[in-house]
């Protein structure tokens, strides 16, 4: 069950947090909400899972006004503090590997690896500005029953369980997505990427083609990335391919970590 946590600025997120371990924080793409990481859970058994709903998402306080990429960082190392949990590693999915890029260069201390899945640190071609135009008009038109539906067809194959995520991705706030789409739209850190001195693992699929550019400039600008392409998949991994995925999570962190 999620867990309702009151922040210092009086703004309420609610966190799914399982397991005991070294602190394992997953980040969501908008739109869908903690139920992202549905597959990640059997993770819990070596790390303490810490699955946010980020703002406007499931239960979690909306934020209508304008806000930016690095200001739902401070929001989430806000949330880690009241939990009391140090230097996590942070699993960021599409979107949610911005807010993990930029929760390394606000915290740069703070942060023990990044996996980032199907991540870019810029919008810089015309898929990904369409994927972007396209969604901040739906968020407008409180389309988000329709992306809800959309998101969670392409991720999910079991009937029930595809209506578990539209019912949860349908919670979400219309204007505060929009404002989501509207700041991972802008965001850009790419001239920043060499300040992010913390060991990065990045994850594609391989029939994720479009993406496949912005894996080659991260991994460029990152000093200490390594590439993990999974093949048969495209961009939901997390889902598609959650057995890969966890595994991949496991061997990048026990080697930093010593297995502990």
């Amino acid at each position: 069950m999620n867990q309702a946590i009151t922040l210092p600025n009086g703004d309420q997120m609610t966190a799914l947090i399982l397991g005991e371990g070294p602190p394992l924080l997953c980040l969501h793409a908008p739109c869908i909400g903690s139920i992202n990481f549905c597959f990640q859970r059997p993770l819990a058994d070596s790390y303490t899972l810490v699955i946010p709903d980020l703002p406007g998402h499931g239960q979690s306080s909306p934020r209508p006004t304008p806000y930016s990429i690095e200001d739902l960082a401070q929001t989430l190392h806000a949330l880690m503090n009241e939990l009391g949990l140090e230097r996590p590693f942070i699993l960021g999915y599409s979107q949610g590997a911005s807010i993990a890029l930029a929760y390394a260069l606000c915290f740069p201390a703070e942060v023990q690896g990044l996996i980032l899945v199907g991540a870019y640190s810029e919008v810089n071609d015309f898929y990904l500005h369409g994927r972007f135009y396209m969604a901040q008009t739906m968020a407008s038109m409180h389309g988000v029953p329709l992306l809800a539906r959309s998101i969670a067809s392409s991720h999910i194959d079991d009937p029930d369980l595809r209506e578990e995520w539209i019912t949860h991705a349908s919670l979400t706030d219309a204007a505060t997505l929009k404002q989501l789409y509207t700041a991972g739209h802008a965001y850009n850190c790419t001239e920043r990427l060499p300040e992010v001195h913390v060991p990065t693992l990045l994850v594609y699929g391989e029939l994720d083609k479009h993406m496949h550019a912005y894996g080659q400039l991260l991994s460029k600008g990152l000093p200490q990335a390594q590439v993990a392409m999974i093949p048969g998949v495209a961009h939901q991994v997390v889902t598609k391919a959650a057995a890969d995925l966890n595994r991949l999570c496991r061997e990048f962190t026990y080697a930093k970590t010593g297995g502990s």
